[in-house]
């Protein structure tokens, strides 16, 4: 069984997976309390900055939580559509960085709840694929818009019908994680770069999240691309940060985004 924490660090919100005895696997519960707890980060914006996801025990998250589900009577549409499909797009709303430290395995519902995340910093062994094919059931939670977007037709439809897992190595060289690291040094890099975060320039972050998941998602041309650069410019001009971060330059010192 799984629990659903939320830690406060300063400006630093932490969510942790914590059940290692099921490999963090996650069931509707579950599911309900992230969304809680992320509704809480929201709330705790501005003087949250950055919310880190990660799993308690070797593995960030196995997936769903099939071992009490009823084939007969489950509603796997509902379970995905009106549950975790609402935990996934909240988790991408929030207007701060999203930090995803995987460890392990990241499979099924849990690859959802890192690839929400906007980084992804993974172990070099960890594992990221379909297990699907195991249990005669079909890739979800947004692989197949993360994997053809990053790996391709072929790469991912090995992944789908071979069950081969990639490794942290091998998913950070296609761009399905961010970055790979040795698995005894990710606790310590993940923190390095949280600390460096939370004293960046909030609202250039805010208005870049926001930017970066439009084109992801709408795929405009350059010249529209170019025309929506300049507006943000023009908008990230008026806020303190970049009064800040120009002043700091020219005055050759480190900029205090406080």
């Amino acid at each position: 069984m799984t629990e659903i924490q939320l830690k406060n660090r300063g400006p630093i919100a932490e969510l942790v997976l914590d059940g290692p005895e099921s490999r963090n696997a996650l069931d509707a519960d579950n599911l309900r309390d992230i969304a809680a707890a992320v509704a809480k980060v929201a709330e705790a914006v501005p003087n949250v900055r950055v919310l880190l996801i990660r799993g308690e025990g070797k593995v960030f998250c196995s997936g769903r939580d099939i071992a009490n589900v009823d084939v007969e009577t489950d509603d796997a549409h509902a379970f995905l559509a009106d549950i975790f499909a609402p935990v996934l797009q909240a988790i991408r709303a929030l207007p701060i960085p999203v930090i995803a430290q995987v460890q392990g395995a990241a499979l099924g519902l849990g690859y959802g709840v890192a690839a929400a995340a906007d980084i992804i910093f993974a172990a070099d062994d960890a594992k990221f694929g379909s297990p699907f094919a195991a249990i005669g059931a079909m890739l979800d939670s947004g692989a197949h818009h993360v994997f053809l977007d990053r790996v391709g037709y072929h790469r991912t439809m090995d992944l789908i019908v071979t069950g081969d897992f990639m490794t942290g190595a091998e998913a950070a060289a296609t761009g399905i994680v961010s970055r790979a690291v040795p698995a005894v040094e990710l606790t310590d890099f993940v923190e390095s770069k949280l600390e460096k975060i939370v004293t960046g320039p909030a609202e250039a972050f805010a208005m870049e999240k926001g930017f970066v998941q439009k084109l992801a998602d709408e795929r405009p041309n350059l010249a529209e691309v170019l025309a929506q650069e300049a507006a943000l410019q023009e908008s990230a001009r008026q806020t303190p940060d970049y009064a800040e971060g120009f002043t700091a330059f020219q005055e050759r010192r480190k900029p205090n985004f406080d």
